[in-house]
């Protein structure tokens, strides 16, 4: 699956790019390390690639241990339904979640808003780069093309992960807005914690906010409350 137009702009290819790796369940570095999921005290400590293994790994963990409150993460993210799965158990079990270094992808679009209380190591450690909705858009807008069929598959995790926003009171526009204009990000991009909660992802700490992000690939992004919602795209969920 590739973008249709070489002559688009860098930040649509790249977005497109980084979608479909999460959708297919590649994370975004190169061969990444198998995930560890155990139980550590009151937590699971999950840290690698969310994939249907590791994502089964965790929910048998959970279902085990009923005492367990915490998930302590660190992902580049993974495959959708995996990260949904996990993020559905993380809300019906008002698990807290702790993101000591990095939360990405669907990790930062799924896991993450779905906690109690959310505790940051720094003020970069959640990022985004886009989700199934922006997947319909790129299609939608003629930035990207897939198959009939590749995008069927889109539009069925669009419409589930529609669903999972509304019931955890979270705007899935937080996922993708930032890859448009005026912000045309090109990787991924972190909030404020205000802003965070102005997207319905409340509970928020960031344990140290001196440390300022050293990977040029995160990009930190001041909302503009004023256009957002005038610059929101008109996205169709079904065919």
């Amino acid at each position: 699956m590739r973008p249709m137009r070489s002559a688009a702009p860098s930040f649509f290819r790249s977005a497109a790019l980084a979608v479909l790796l999460a959708w297919a369940g590649t994370a975004i570095a190169q061969d990444p390390p198998a995930a560890s999921v155990q139980v550590v005290n009151d937590a699971v400590v999950f840290n690698g690639q969310i994939n249907p293994r590791s994502a089964a790994e965790f929910l048998r963990l959970l279902r085990a241990d009923p005492k367990l409150t915490r998930l302590v993460i660190g992902s580049r993210g993974g495959n959708v339904t995996a990260a949904l799965d996990m993020a559905l158990a993380v809300h019906e079990r008002q698990l807290d979640v702790e993101v000591p270094r990095a939360c990405l992808s669907s990790c930062a679009n799924y896991v993450f808003p779905a906690g109690r209380r959310k505790i940051l190591g720094w003020p970069g450690a959640v990022a985004w780069h886009g989700n199934m909705t922006h997947v319909l858009y790129l299609q939608q807008t003629g930035q990207a093309s897939w198959s009939r069929q590749q995008i069927g598959g889109a539009r069925q995790l669009a419409r589930r992960e529609a669903d999972f926003f509304r019931r955890i009171g979270v705007d899935g526009f937080v996922c993708w807005f930032g890859k448009i204009a005026p912000y045309d990000i090109e990787d991924f991009y972190w909030l404020s914690v205000p802003d965070m909660e102005r997207f319905g992802i409340r509970d928020v700490t960031v344990r140290d906010a001196s440390i300022a992000p050293a990977n040029g690939e995160l990009r930190p992004v001041v909302v503009d409350w004023a256009t957002l919602d005038a610059a929101r795209p008109a996205v169709s969920l079904d065919p």
